[in-house]
């Protein structure tokens, strides 16, 4: 194996948790919750062929995620505990937050806001922790 694909692994493995976080805060924290602001039902268990392709959609999402929270990381030279919770709050707020503020605004649901807005702060910052210590 080459040097190159070694240099994936913090992301993939940072992805990963991500991914983990992600399955925690929207199944057993906010599940329900979140299945009546958006509609969605989950009754039985799913079809997991699928839920293959939305499954792999999201595990994409999150390696892109991850990949902008490193470029953070990087450009601020953040390579300390600290350094990698100003990178992921920096992330969180900023896009996050931002880019979740439609549900509050024009869709009037301020509770979906707050657990996907949250999710992508909370995500952000184990993120920026994970890859600011990665040695």
């Amino acid at each position: 194996m080459n040097v190159s694909a070694f240099a994936l692994v913090p992301y993939i493995v940072t992805s990963l948790v991500y991914f983990v976080v992600g399955s925690i805060w929207y199944m057993p924290l906010f599940g329900r919750t979140w299945q009546k602001q958006t509609g969605v039902t989950m009754t039985g268990s799913p079809d997991m062929g699928a839920m293959i392709w939305p499954m792999i959609g999201q595990l994409v999402g999150s390696f892109l995620f991850v990949c902008g929270v490193y470029m953070v990381v990087m450009l601020g030279n953040f390579n300390t505990l600290k350094g990698g919770l100003i990178a992921g709050a920096s992330v969180g707020v900023f896009f996050g937050l931002s880019i979740n503020s439609g549900k509050l605004l024009f869709q009037s649901k301020p509770v979906l806001f707050l657990i996907d807005a949250g999710y992508n702060v909370v995500g952000a910052l184990i993120a920026g922790v994970i890859l600011a210590l990665w040695k």
